[in-house]
C-alpha cells in the first residue's frame, strides 16, 4: 500500500479535484485504488457517487484516527487521501498518514497563497519533530501561465520549501475548464478529454508521484 495524502490547511486550492484525478490515474494504471475522503464536506464521496465505473473504492474517514484506520486498506496498491482544510486532529492525522507514502501540498500561484500555506508546513514540521518520517512535495494548481504572479509565487515558495524540506515539483496544473467539467461527471480528465492539456498535466503529476514513491522504496530497501 502506498498512500498519497493531498493536504493544505488553506481552502480552495483544489484538493478534492486533484485527489479524485489521481485516484482515476491509479485505477487506469491497473492499480487497486482506494479514495479516502477525510473532509466532512464529502466532495470525493460525491465524485465517486457520480462515477459509473466501479474501479475505485471510496471511504469516508472523518475521525482523527486515519493514521490507524488506513491500515485496513493495506490490500490496495494506491490509497489517495483527500484531507479537510482546517487545523484540527482530523487534519493532523491525515497529514501523518503520509508516512506510508507521500504528502502532496497543492497551492495557488500567488504570494498570498504561499504565505497562507506556512501553517501547513508548520504542521508538517511538528509531525516530523515527534518522529514521523514524511516525504513531502508542493504543487502549483490553477496556474495561468505567463503571468508575473506565478514567477513571484515561485520565488516565495522556493525559500519556504527549502526551509521545510519539501520538494517543489516542476510539473504544475493549469486553470483549465476540463478539470471542472470532468469532476462534475465523475470522470478524471484523462478519461473526459485524453488529448487535452489538462490530461497531459495530470498524467505528468501522477507519473512524478509514482516515480518519487518508487525511488523512496529503493532508498528504504
Amino acid at each position: 500500500m502506498k498512500v498519497i495524502v493531498v493536504a493544505n490547511q488553506k481552502g480552495g486550492v483544489g484538493k478534492s479535484t486533484i485527489s479524485c484525478n489521481l485516484a482515476v490515474c491509479a485505477a487506469k494504471d491497473g492499480k487497486r485504488t482506494a479514495l479516502v475522503d477525510a473532509d466532512p464536506q464529502g466532495s470525493s464521496i460525491q465524485f465517486r457517487a457520480l462515477r459509473q465505473t466501479d474501479d475505485i473504492l471510496a471511504v469516508a474517514m472523518t475521525k482523527p484516527t486515519i493514521l490507524q484506520d488506513i491500515k485496513h486498506l493495506s490490500d490496495f496498491d494506491i490509497v489517495v487521501v483527500d484531507s479537510g482544510g482546517r487545523d484540527n486532529a482530523l487534519f493532523r492525522s491525515a497529514v501523518t498518514s503520509a508516512i506510508y507514502g507521500i504528502l502532496l501540498i497543492p497551492l495557488l500561484p500567488s504570494a498570498l497563497d504561499v504565505w497562507a500555506t506556512e501553517d501547513t508546513f508548520k504542521i508538517l514540521g511538528e509531525a516530523r519533530s515527534v518522529g514521523a518520517q514524511i516525504n513531502a512535495c508542493a504543487l502549483f494548481n490553477q496556474v495561468k501561465h505567463g503571468t508575473t504572479l506565478v514567477k513571484q509565487a515561485k520565488e516565495a515558495l522556493v525559500d519556504l520549501t527549502g526551509d521545510n524540506e519539501v520538494q517543489l515539483l516542476d510539473c504544475t496544473l493549469g486553470d483549465r475548464e476540463a478539470f471542472k467539467q470532468a469532476f462534475m461527471g465523475g470522470y478524471g480528465v484523462i478519461e473526459y478529454d485524453p488529448s487535452s492539456k489538462a490530461a497531459e498535466e495530470m498524467n505528468a503529476l501522477y507519473n512524478t508521484l509514482t516515480e518519487i514513491l518508487a525511488n523512496a522504496d529503493g532508498v528504504n530497501g
